[in-house]
């Protein structure tokens, strides 16, 4: 189910793909044109979509592409790899401790300094 931003430039207002919209997709980029035809019903203010009241004339603005391009390549990033090696430690609650020596062997021994009195 998608949800869409729509302006015409002086007003804005959000639709709801209420049955499958073929033309429109995740990978519509933003900023693309449509023309909205015939009668679109209209519940608590977001107008519901479907494939007849929906033409897709194309086109894209280019700063917003940029930013949704950079978006979509970052999240290809994810976080998966939570303590793995390389990856970024796993998240503590605060007010609890975590046992390290549990993953890793580490010697509970601290380090003296020895040198000359």
């Amino acid at each position: 189910m998608l949800r869409l931003q729509m302006t015409d430039g002086h007003t804005t207002c959000v639709g709801l793909e209420f049955k499958h919209l073929s033309k429109i997709s995740l990978n519509t980029p933003p900023g693309t044109k449509v023309k909205l035809v015939g009668s679109i019903q209209v519940k608590h203010g977001v107008l519901l979509l479907e494939d007849s009241n929906v033409h897709v004339l194309g086109g894209e603005v280019d700063h917003m592409v940029e930013k949704w391009e950079l978006q979509r390549s970052l999240a290809k990033h994810s976080r998966s790899n939570i303590g793995a090696e390389g990856g970024p430690p796993p998240f503590v609650p605060f007010g609890q401790v975590r046992d390290i020596n549990k993953k890793k062997n580490i010697d509970a021994q601290p380090n003296v300094l020895k040198g000359s009195p």
